[in-house]
Formats: C-alpha cells, structure tokens, sequence
C-alpha cells in the first residue's frame, strides 16, 4: 500500500497541483499589505492591529477550508474512473495486491498531499497574523487546524466514492451537489431563525445529517473563538450560534466519513475492470 499512496502523490504532482497551492499562498500573503484604513484609524495601534488580525484569520480560515475541498476533490475526483479509462489500474489490479489496499492508498495519498497543503497555508496564516499583531498568540489557528483537516478528509471520501461509478466531470458535479446540500443547512437555519417556519427547520436538520459541514464549521468557529471588533468580541458563526458543539458532532462526522469510505471500496471490489 506504500508504493499506491507514493504513486498517487506523484500523480498529484505531475497533474500540477502545487500550482495550486502556491496561489493559495500568493492569495493568503496578500492581506498583510492592506493598510490600516477607515474607524480603526482612530484607534490606538496595538488594538486596530489585533481587530485587523482577528479579522483576517477568520475570513482567511474559510478560503483555507474552501481550497483544501477543492483541491481534494479535484484530486479525488478523478483517481478510480480516469485511472480506470487510462488503463493504468487495469496494470495494477491483477497483481498480487488487493482492491482495497489500492483504495485505501490512494485515498492516503490524497489526503496526506492536502494536509500538507493545509498546514503550509496555515503555517503563513500564522505568519501573517502575527506580522498584523505581533502581541497575540495566535495560537487559535493551530487550535481549529485538525478541525480544517475535516475538509480535505471528508471531501477526499467523498470525491473518490463517486468516482468508482462515474466519470470525473459527473463525480466532481455531484460532489459538488453534496457540498451544496451541506452549505444549505446554515441558509435553512437563517431563514428559519427569521421566519420560524418548522419545515426549514427540518430542512436544515436533514441538511446537516446528509452532510456535515455545518459540524465541520462550528468546531473550526469554536476553536479560533471570538473575533475581535471595534466594539468588542462576537460570536463569528451566526448562523449556527444556537447550537452548542459537542463530542458527538465528531463522532457522526467520523462515521459518516467511514461509511463513505467503505461504500466507495464496496463499489470498487465488484467494478469490472
């Protein structure tokens, strides 16, 4: 399984995925030349700088977690049915090694070249931050990063069980279908929390369970804490800031991970090849 996961970290670096990373690095370094402007003028240094700090780790986090999907799936996407139409799996599979060690591996191998990823951009996050406010700690940003990891574990699961049964641009548009249900559990709850219609509730609860991107995102909010403004901390997850988090949430997302995982291996064993 060794050699599958080194093959698939290679296959991620001749589809040119650092390319990637590196623009995400270029985008991530960009606040931290955007000048103090407007009321924070008027505030003392020290604490514009930690409100603009504050700020940007909050934002930021969510372009890191949105990256890490999108390069899991754009990896994950295509690595059974691509590799399968390439003929490079139909060299593989009669060997003497089994479906799932390939499975298992590639998946491995995806997931351990997007956690990379991620703590490097992490790593300048933290860099960044602590340029704005060298007086903070920053050390939220370590505190939510195994909750970031969520991402790319999930999205890589996802991504490789629709790509046992369908071509990459039809398992990439379902993924992200799936990705859509999961966002739409916050919007249901706005609009319940404004209309207080049950139904919406009910959508947002069905919502979450079908993907668990809403559990995801209160973990990550929990861990960075409260963000920093003129007028003093709020609670960043609107959406969800009724809902306490607790051991379960990581509890039903690892079982929804597994569950994914074993599905997509199922479906791989009785592909014909």
């Amino acid at each position: 399984m060794v050699t599958i996961v080194l093959l698939t970290l290679l296959e991620a670096l001749r589809r040119r995925a650092l390319f990637l990373s590196v623009l995400v690095i270029a985008l991530l370094l960009l606040p931290a030349f955007v000048p103090v402007v407007g009321r924070l003028l008027l505030l003392p240094r020290e604490e514009a700088n930690r409100i603009v700090s504050s700020l940007y780790v909050f934002l930021i986090t969510d372009i890191v977690k949105f990256f890490a999907s999108v390069l899991a799936l754009s990896l994950a996407a295509g690595t059974i049915s691509a590799e399968l139409d390439r003929g490079v799996l139909s060299a593989i599979l009669p060997k003497p090694v089994s479906r799932l060690a390939v499975y298992a591996g590639k998946w491995l191998g995806i997931f351990l070249f997007c956690a990379a990823n991620v703590v490097v951009w992490e790593a300048v996050v933290f860099g960044v931050a602590t340029y704005r406010d060298p007086a903070g700690s920053h050390r939220n940003i370590w505190a939510a990063l195994p909750y970031v990891l969520l991402y790319p574990a999930i999205f890589t699961t996802l991504g490789m069980l629709f790509s046992t049964f369908a071509s990459f641009p039809l398992a990439l548009g379902l993924s992200a279908l799936a990705a859509g249900v999961g966002w739409s559990e916050g919007m249901f709850m706005v609009l319940n929390n404004t209309f207080r219609i049950a139904l919406l509730d009910t959508f947002s609860r069905g919502a979450g369970y079908l993907m668990p991107l809403g559990r995801m995102s209160r973990w990550v909010s929990q861990a960075l804490g409260p963000l920093e403004t003129v007028r003093g901390q709020i609670e960043p997850s609107r959406a969800f800031q009724d809902i306490p988090t607790t051991p379960l949430d990581l509890v039903y997302v690892l079982a929804w991970g597994a569950v994914a995982f074993v599905a997509g291996a199922v479906v791989f064993q009785r592909r014909d090849v």
